[in-house]
């Protein structure tokens, strides 16, 4: 499965927000991916998946002038953790604790950068008062 969003590249003070958001997006899509290996870590043949973000800037070039736009892409994929077991399954206890504990500091540390710029931004919506 895969998904592309697309995003103008502009320089105002909100241009940040765009990508953070995306990013969120992303680890958000891929906790529910790995909780779903979880859910599935007894199930004979399943297969780990995960979900594979990239971004890309492209130059576009029309009749008023070069401009730039961001694309995010997700794909989930097949990722084996380890070799199959009796049953088929390759989901590791361990390897999926791990990949979630890392989505969720990741997930954190944006959530904390996005409230500090939207922070910065009301703070100089109110002229710097508070």
């Amino acid at each position: 499965m895969s998904d592309r969003r697309t995003l103008a590249v502009d320089s105002t003070p909100l241009a940040g927000l765009d990508r953070l958001s995306q990013h969120l997006r992303f680890l958000g899509e891929r906790q529910g991916v790995l909780a779903g290996n979880l859910a599935n870590i007894d199930t004979p043949g399943f297969r780990a998946r995960d979900v594979d973000f990239s971004e890309r800037f492209d130059r576009l070039v029309d009749g008023t002038g070069t401009h730039e736009q961001m694309s995010f892409e997700t794909e989930t994929v097949t990722r084996d953790d380890e070799a199959p077991d009796a049953d088929g399954n390759t989901v590791s206890l361990e390897a999926q604790i791990a990949h979630m504990d890392e989505n969720t500091l990741q997930f954190r540390s944006l959530a904390e950068l996005l409230s500090r710029r939207i922070g910065l931004l009301r703070y100089a919506a109110n002229d710097g008062r508070g």
